[in-house]
């Protein structure tokens, strides 16, 4: 069996988290995403995966898979183009940003011809699949409104998808969608749709990638790296998850990860937020509900706040858009290697740049 994950998208929404790395290679839980796809492939018996590669193809290391590259980036009907040498017979294809733990993902192994779905409490954000006595009768792209069933990412399709790839025509956002592929597809060879059972999270908002790391958390428990120093005044309230070489001092990491070479230093609070590695907290700062990239640095007496005032819903910019999270409490996403100075104060919902300096006793109300 056959295996195709599909990694070259640029992961725009994601952004500034996508500035230096592929989303595929986002760590949950300190280790990149695409480890748990290949992980979970492999224990269903499929040893032959292929990875697309486009957007910061060399961030993307991995041993015993085969690259191809997708220079057009186009979409996901482009991205399986892609490796059409790869595919001489039936195939798993896997999105690559789709971080998952289902419970029934056997069934698609074992379904020819199939396409796994989801059922979400809002698909307009998804393609809505209809259909009807197990069959495919239709996809309609981000359409829908209200509880439904949306396209999982996960198929198990025929060499024959090949045939629909190469009549495809741009959509309405500029890109060769692999869901009008499989619809053609569809009219001559049936598509069976199989729900799917488990944890899905189609990581495509920075708060998607909080939950992701949540949920890993709760399976997780309780981790610590190695050479790691956690001093006796550290509070630690779990789940969770903290990295090798690291200085966790007289603070407080609850339901929080900790990336490797990171330090949550004196009096600082670290809450339900990922900080990634080589990143530092070091002293009386606040941090809950946030992502912090690579190599950032607060300055003493930096505080992200997480609730607005009236307790309405945090929207965050995505793409010059205003989107609402949908979460009460959400606080900042910061790129990679940013410094605040002294006693400076982050808006919930605020996304700050790689790179940028924010200046001491700053007041931050809009993204930088």
């Amino acid at each position: 069996m056959k295996a195709i994950i599909l990694a070259a998208g640029k992961g725009e929404r994601l952004q500034p988290l996508t500035d230096f790395k592929p989303k595929a290679t986002l760590p949950i839980c300190n280790k990149p995403l695409i480890e748990y796809q290949i992980e979970l492939l492999k224990k269903q018996g499929i040893d032959e995966i292929a990875v697309v590669v486009g957007y910061l193809k060399e961030e993307i290391k991995l041993r015993g898979v085969k690259f191809y590259e997708d220079r057009l980036i186009r979409g996901t009907a482009s991205a399986l183009y892609a490796a059409r040498d790869f595919i001489d017979r039936n195939f798993v294809l896997v999105y690559g940003d789709l971080f998952f733990d289902i419970l029934n993902f056997s069934e698609i192994v074992e379904k020819e011809n199939s396409m796994g779905i989801v059922r979400v409490k809002d698909v307009s954000r998804y393609g809505e699949v209809l259909f009807e006595g197990g069959y495919l009768t239709g996809i309609r792209e981000k359409t829908g409104s209200g509880e439904g069933f949306v396209n999982a990412g996960i198929y198990h399709l025929p060499p024959t998808i090949l045939d629909s790839v190469e009549r495809r025509e741009e959509s309405e956002r500029k890109e060769y969608e692999l869901t009008d592929s499989v619809q053609m597809l569809n009219e001559k060879e049936q598509v069976n749709v199989i729900p799917l059972n488990g944890y899905w999270n189609d990581i495509g908002y920075p708060w998607d990638f909080i939950d992701a790391n949540r949920y890993m958390l709760e399976r997780i428990g309780f981790a610590v790296g190695g050479n790691t120093e956690i001093w006796d005044s550290a509070i630690l309230r779990k789940p969770a998850v903290i990295g090798k070489e690291c200085e966790i001092k007289n603070c407080v990491v609850e339901k929080s990860v900790v990336g490797d070479g990171s330090v949550v230093g004196e009096f600082s609070v670290l809450k339900r937020s990922v900080l990634m590695s080589d990143s530092k907290v070091p002293h009386l700062n606040y941090v809950a509900d946030s992502v912090i990239a690579e190599g950032c640095n607060l300055g003493a007496g930096t505080k992200i706040a997480n609730l607005r005032f009236d307790e309405a819903t945090v929207k965050m910019s995505i793409k010059g858009e205003r989107v609402d999270s949908g979460r009460r409490k959400l606080g900042a996403i910061i790129g990679y290697n940013v410094k605040t100075g002294i006693n400076v104060s982050i808006y919930p919902g605020v996304k700050i740049s790689s790179g940028k300096w924010v200046e001491t006793e700053s007041l931050v109300r809009r993204d930088v």
